[in-house]
C-alpha cells in the first residue's frame, strides 16, 4: 500500500520524504500513521530496486539540502502493476482503495472501472458478513434481548455506513461508463 502511493505521488513530480508523509497523511487521514522508521526504509528499498533514485538538492529548504526523490521508468511500470493489482480484502483494503482512487489520474478509464469493481466486491463481502452475523445473532438464545438489540444496532451503523459507500461506489462507476460511452461516440 505504501509503496503504491509512493509511487503514486512520484508519477507527479519529483519531491522528498517530509512531503510524501505530509500528503499520506492528508489521503489516508488521522489513524494511520506512516512513520520515518517505515517511509525511509522503503524509499531506500525502492531506490535499491530501482523504481526510484535520490539526488541532492543543494537548494534545499532552511539551508541544508534535501534528498530528492524521483521515478524511474522501471517504477513508473511497477506503479501500473500496483495499480492494477487486486484489493485485499483485509484491513489495508480501504486505505490502498482511497491510495488508488488518488491516483486515478493517472490510469485509463477502464483500469478506474476494475478497481471500482474490485471495491464493490469487497463491500459486498462485507455486507454479506454483517448479514451472517445479524442471523446468527438474531438465532443465538444464549444472547439476551438487550444485548440482541444493541450488537444489532451496531451491525445496522456498518450496514448503513457501507450503503453509502456502495452509492458512492456506484455513482463514480456510473459516471466513467458515461465518459467512456461518451469518448468512443467522439471516435
Amino acid at each position: 500500500m505504501y509503496e503504491l502511493f509512493i509511487l503514486g505521488e512520484l508519477m507527479d513530480k519529483p519531491t522528498h520524504g517530509y512531503l510524501l508523509q505530509y500528503v499520506l497523511d492528508k489521503v489516508i487521514g488521522p489513524n494511520r500513521k506512516l512513520s520515518w522508521g517505515v517511509l525511509y526504509p522503503l524509499i531506500q528499498r525502492l531506490t535499491d530496486e530501482g523504481y526510484v533514485k535520490q539526488t541532492i538538492d543543494e537548494e534545499g529548504g532552511r539551508g541544508r539540502p534535501k534528498k530528492m526523490i524521483s521515478l524511474t521508468d522501471k517504477g513508473r511500470f511497477r506503479f501500473h502493476q500496483l495499480m492494477e493489482e487486486s484489493i485485499p480484502y483485509d484491513q489495508t483494503a480501504e486505505d490502498t482503495f482511497d491510495i488508488k482512487v488518488s491516483n486515478f489520474h493517472h490510469v485509463r478509464k477502464e483500469v478506474q472501472l476494475v478497481i471500482l469493481d474490485q471495491f464493490e466486491g469487497y463491500l459486498y463481502f462485507l455486507l454479506k458478513h454483517i448479514d451472517d452475523n445479524d442471523t446468527i445473532i438474531t438465532d443465538n438464545a444464549s444472547i439476551s434481548k438487550q444485548e440482541k438489540q444493541s450488537i444489532q444496532r451496531v451491525l445496522q451503523r456498518r450496514r448503513k455506513k457501507l450503503d453509502a459507500e456502495l452509492n458512492w461506489v456506484h455513482d463514480e462507476l456510473q459516471h466513467i461508463k458515461e465518459d467512456l460511452n461518451h469518448e468512443s461516440d467522439i471516435t
